[in-house]
């Protein structure tokens, strides 16, 4: 019984790898059929409640998500995320996957307080988690600290920035380019409301950490060093009384 059972599994896989390839082709119609063969498949075999059930609604939500069909898409992962957490637990990290499409599908559609709900879930799940899963907690800070940034709460969004940043720099060395992108982020999010002379300062750290970690053609520091040179510019061309404090 249990190698018939991994012999669905290996199937699924496959279905897995026929859906991927099919979208890489952008041939969005015929990965559906794929996904819903996948999932009636899985649902005849291993029972609607199962997890690999939950895992093939993923992919079919994933499908109406870059088809477009939002509404379909969220009706689903919210199927699939209700089996997961049935069949696994709310603090699994099998929920993570279809969570973060179902932020993303939120935030395309400017449900922004649906998807920060789903932000601070998964933050708790990460927590929970060990490596390399707890990592993501710095990416849903940021993605959150952005959110209100376009809800123009930028107070919020500056301490989520610098929260991201601080859980980089306690769980990373401190020559890791993340913590260069955490730099470069927060610069980002000054350079936006107009406070040019934090934003040089950030950009002038992102930079050190990154043309130390990465290769010295790497687009990431050439992107740093362009936006620093434009912070410098604009400083040495403006009247220092004139600059956001």
């Amino acid at each position: 019984m249990i190698r018939e059972t991994q012999q669905y599994i290996n199937l699924l896989s496959g279905y897995d790898r026929k859906i991927i390839e099919l979208v890489n082709a952008g041939d969005f119609e015929k990965a559906r059929w794929v996904a819903e063969e996948s999932y009636e498949y899985s649902r005849l075999k291993f029972g609607e409640e199962h997890l690999e059930t939950a895992k093939t609604l993923n992919n079919l939500a994933w499908i109406y998500d870059l088809h477009g069909h939002y509404q379909a898409a969220e009706i689903l992962y919210k199927r699939s995320i209700f089996l997961k957490r049935h069949a696994c637990g709310k603090n699994s990290v099998e929920l993570i996957s279809t969570l973060e499409n179902l932020a993303s599908l939120y935030q395309k559609n400017c449900k922004y307080e649906e998807a920060v709900k789903i932000l601070y879930e998964m933050i708790e799940i990460v927590r929970s988690n060990r490596e390399p899963w707890s990592f993501r907690e710095a990416v849903y800070l940021t993605q959150l600290a952005e959110i209100n940034v376009k809800l123009n709460r930028m107070s919020k969004a500056e301490g989520l920035y610098h929260q991201s940043l601080a859980f980089v720099e306690r769980m990373m060395p401190t020559d890791h380019p993340n913590i260069g992108r955490a730099f470069a982020n927060i610069a980002d999010f000054y350079r936006t409301t107009n406070n040019y002379q934090r934003a040089e300062f950030y950009y002038k750290r992102a930079y050190a950490v990154l043309s130390k970690a990465l290769p010295g053609k790497h687009t990431e520091i050439q992107e740093v060093m362009d936006k620093l040179m434009d912070m410098q510019s604009f400083l040495t061309d403006t009247p220092a009384n004139s600059q956001s404090k």
